[in-house]
């Protein structure tokens, strides 16, 4: 037997906003989901994705409430295209193995007043193999290097241009600017590229930090970079694994997230559509870290994953991601 529609204030609000909710939610993401990636403000829309999707969850519940066939039709519909960008992510394999290589990523925050040692005591604990820093100043600089907890090091002329400090326990074989073709007046940015030693065979790390996209030229610039960076690791991917990690400026959910991890031929380490935020509003940490999730980790096709979080608050306006990666034998 059908369920009769509600009637009453239920029946008004249906009228009043369900109904026009529903329909304006799912043109609003058929948009953005059709047209991210030609449009610098649609694009944008993406950083809020997570909270888009919430918006969606609590659409179908009102409809449902209306029992309005219409409304729960139209609710749905966009629902489902909003986790498509989800859906769309190529994701590493997961691993039971129980060693492997640790990486951690983090945006120390060029404005970042905190005393470092909060920061070295999470290495400490968390003793990653590799560290990849973006907005590094030389006072966190000296204070990392004088802690002594690596070996190896990337050189200060990478440093000076991008902010962009490597520490690893793996040698270090070589290092490289990636030099792109630069399409922006203003444009500098250049990911960078290590060869690593790993147990006598080459470990290709990327580390990047493109354009925060607040202007369309930035926005530009930065699908420029990853595009760049694409086509470096997809020649690496022939002779060894690769690992590409940082401050993307880009949200997982974002076209040109998808489309780098395709053009390289990489996978993200991070599963599912609920992510953590890793970029937050420090105005706001006292209630929640509402933000977005653009720092990432993306591996090669022989790359497994053991785990992936994020690491705490350690005065930054980023939280650290924290990777297990399990490596190939050969």
């Amino acid at each position: 037997m059908p369920i009769a529609p509600r009637r009453g204030p239920i029946a008004l609000a249906y009228r009043a906003l369900v109904l026009p909710g529903v329909i304006a939610y799912l043109f609003s993401v058929s948009i953005v989901v059709l047209a991210a990636d030609r449009f610098w403000l649609v694009d944008l829309l993406t950083f809020a994705w997570p909270y888009v999707i919430a918006a969606g969850s609590l659409l179908v519940v009102a409809a449902l409430v209306t029992r309005r066939l219409k409304a729960i039709v139209i609710a749905g519909v966009g629902l489902a295209i909003a986790l498509i960008p989800a859906a769309d992510v190529p994701t590493a394999r997961t691993s039971a193995a129980t060693s492997g290589l640790k990486v951690l990523t983090a945006n120390l925050f060029g404005q970042n007043v905190q005393d470092p040692a909060a920061f070295i005591a999470l290495l400490r604990r968390e003793k990653p193999d590799i560290v990849i820093l973006e907005e590094t100043t030389a006072r966190w600089e000296q204070a990392l290097a004088a802690a002594g907890l690596y070996a190896y090091e990337s050189s200060r002329d990478t440093l000076a241009r991008d902010a962009i400090k490597v520490f690893s326990a793996l040698p270090i074989r070589s290092e490289t600017a990636l030099k792109r073709a630069f399409i922006e007046e203003r444009a500098y940015k250049q990911p960078l590229r290590l060869e690593l030693d790993m147990r006598g065979k080459p470990l290709f790390l990327y580390a990047f930090h493109p354009e925060t996209p607040r202007r369309p030229w930035q926005w530009r610039d930065r699908n420029a970079y990853l595009s760049a960076a694409a086509d470096a690791v997809r020649g690496d991917l022939e002779t060894a694994p690769v690992i590409a990690a940082g401050d993307w400026n880009t949200p997982t959910w974002s076209p040109f997230f998808r489309t780098f991890l395709r053009q390289a031929g990489l996978a993200s380490t991070a599963g599912g559509w609920l992510q953590p935020v890793t970029r937050f509003s420090p105005r706001f940490d006292t209630i929640g870290y509402i933000g977005a999730s653009i720092d990432h980790v993306a591996v090669s096709p022989d790359i497994s994953v053991r785990a992936h979080r994020v690491g705490p608050n350690f005065g930054s306006n980023h939280l650290p991601v924290i990777v297990e990666l399990a490596l190939p034998e050969n």
